[in-house]
């Protein structure tokens, strides 16, 4: 099954020791929250061409080696607001040391690597609703994956995920 194109990105690298870079966002959407890096595709670019662009312009890495994890959809009162092409990569512990963290690399907010079960812990606020959900599975996903969120105003009433 192809996918439908979708104007943003979302990449997530993860290390060998389980600790992901999540970037705490300065503005809206989703200001003071954690959430992978990423952004909107420019007019003919891929959506991989796009998430390895917006990491390097949001982290300074450059990271050619993200694998397609499929889409994740949002529905606000039932309205159709499109949805996000999901990319993750994995670097070694080595490499995380490297990039020291917490850091600001541009305007977009403060970049740390977190631990796995700090991100996906039920008491964990602070991590965008449907991130923390995704997360779950999206390191074994396949290009075909979807999942939906479902939110009546801003409130996360389900996400759901369909593997293929």
């Amino acid at each position: 099954m192809t996918q439908k194109r979708y104007k943003y990105t979302l990449g997530f690298i993860r290390s060998e020791s389980d600790h992901v870079l999540f970037l705490n966002r300065q503005k809206a959407p989703w200001m003071g929250r954690w959430n992978g890096v990423g952004g909107k595709l420019d007019e003919n670019e891929s959506p991989y061409d796009c998430i390895v662009r917006e990491t390097f312009e949001e982290t300074g890495l450059h990271i050619p080696q993200y694998e397609d994890r499929g889409v994740l959809r949002w529905i606000r009162d039932d309205i159709d607001l499109g949805g996000v092409h999901l990319f993750t990569a994995q670097v070694s512990d080595q490499d995380m040391a490297a990039y020291k963290t917490p850091r600001v690399h541009c305007h977009e907010g403060i970049l740390d690597w977190k631990k796995m079960d700090w991100l996906i812990h039920e008491e964990n606020t602070g991590v965008v609703d449907n991130v923390k959900i995704i997360l779950k599975d999206l390191f074994r996903a396949t290009p075909d994956s979807l999942w939906v969120s479902t939110y009546e105003g801003k409130k996360l009433v389900s996400c759901t995920y369909n593997k293929s």
